[in-house]
């Protein structure tokens, strides 16, 4: 199996929790782990940077033109993105990126549910 294929393979039962845990081993950030008010500031900054970086990749896409290219550019943005969630959860109350999905999905199940999707505000 080449490494292209077991990177698919992995990717396709990776879990949360396997993410959470891989991504950690990676995490070097001021008071990393502490739950400290700077760690959690680092870790949101971070998060808001990089989904900047997302959307202005986006922008260009719509100024200069489409690509595959460009798209995988704004897939590998996503990439660092999402690295930042997992170390945001942890840092504000270690609570499991699982869990944080799941209570977003059901969130949203109900909303329907209700009609509400469209619209905003929290306390929809």
């Amino acid at each position: 199996m080449n490494q292209e294929d077991l990177l698919v393979n992995v990717a396709e039962t990776l879990t949360f929790k396997q993410y959470e845990e891989l991504s950690a081993k990676t995490a070097i950030y001021p008071e990393v782990g502490t739950g400290s008010l700077r760690a959690v500031e680092y870790c949101a900054l971070g998060l808001a940077g990089e989904a900047g970086e997302v959307a202005g990749k986006v922008k260009k896409l719509m100024r200069d033109g489409d690509s595959p290219e460009k798209r995988m550019k704004i897939i590998a943005e996503l990439g660092d993105t999402l690295w930042y969630i997992p170390q945001l959860l942890r840092e504000l109350a270690k609570a499991p990126f699982g869990e944080c999905a799941l209570a977003n999905i059901f969130k949203l199940a109900g909303r329907q549910e209700r009609g509400t999707l469209h619209g905003d505000g929290d306390d929809r």
